[in-house]
């Protein structure tokens, strides 16, 4: 399976989590605010911590899909196989 394959994938079930909320944008407007924030806490820790974020369009849009875990699940992506 390729990777943007899996990125859709992804991105659906999020996107129909968010729609079963029943209030779409709340939820959405939730996640993105809390992924947008996690992912500007990481690059204000990184000048103390060796390992940060870059500030990519692909960082943004997985930080404001799945807020602060995939945020998480970034860093430890990037700290284990990169």
């Amino acid at each position: 399976m390729s990777v943007p394959l899996l990125a859709a994938a992804l991105a659906a079930v999020a996107l129909l989590v968010f729609k079963k909320s029943g209030n779409f944008f709340r939820a959405f407007a939730a996640s993105a605010l809390g992924g947008l924030g996690s992912l500007c806490a990481v690059g204000a820790v990184s000048y103390f911590v060796p390992l940060s974020l870059g500030l990519n369009w692909y960082a943004v849009f997985f930080a404001c899909l799945f807020s602060v875990p995939g945020v998480i699940t970034m860093l430890l992506a990037k700290a284990f196989f990169l």
